[in-house]
């Protein structure tokens, strides 16, 4: 093989399925955004989830967002719990959102969300400002 070794060849299918997950992180100044996706929804609400983490010694905090496709967002850090007016995103304890723990709920849908949808989601940030992902509708993530 001209140019490709064995290991070159086998590893090419796992790197081009993992490329658009990869794609799909964010760099935030001092902050690391991972895949933003958020489960479908038929209901006025669905919860949305993206691990976030700050690469350097000073935290932040995110501390608002706002989407086209819900007339609210609120911040919930644990699970069955009141949402918060903030986050706080500390060095070295990443936050990593799943269903049945911390995530982001989006309230007063716009309209349904079905699998394969995408919508933005702006983020603000105390000391980084906003940033803008966009989030992928899943039923799990990646596996749109």
């Amino acid at each position: 093989m001209s140019g490709f070794n064995r290991r070159t060849v086998l590893a090419l299918p796992a790197a081009l399925a993992a490329g658009e997950a990869f794609a799909h992180s964010y760099r935030h100044g001092d902050l690391m955004i991972g895949h933003a996706w958020c489960l479908p929804s038929e209901a006025p609400t669905t919860r949305a989830f993206m691990p976030l983490a700050v690469v350097q010694d000073r935290p932040d905090v995110l501390i608002s967002a706002r989407s086209p496709a819900a007339e609210a967002v609120h911040f919930v850090p644990v699970a069955g719990q009141p949402p918060a007016a903030r986050w706080d995103i500390v060095p070295r304890r990443p936050i990593g959102m799943r269903v049945d723990g911390p995530h982001i709920l989006l309230t007063a849908l716009t309209r349904p969300l079905k699998v394969r949808d995408r919508f933005p989601l702006t983020l603000v940030f105390e000391r980084n400002g906003p940033k803008e992902v966009e989030v992928w509708v899943e039923r799990s993530p990646y596996s749109s």
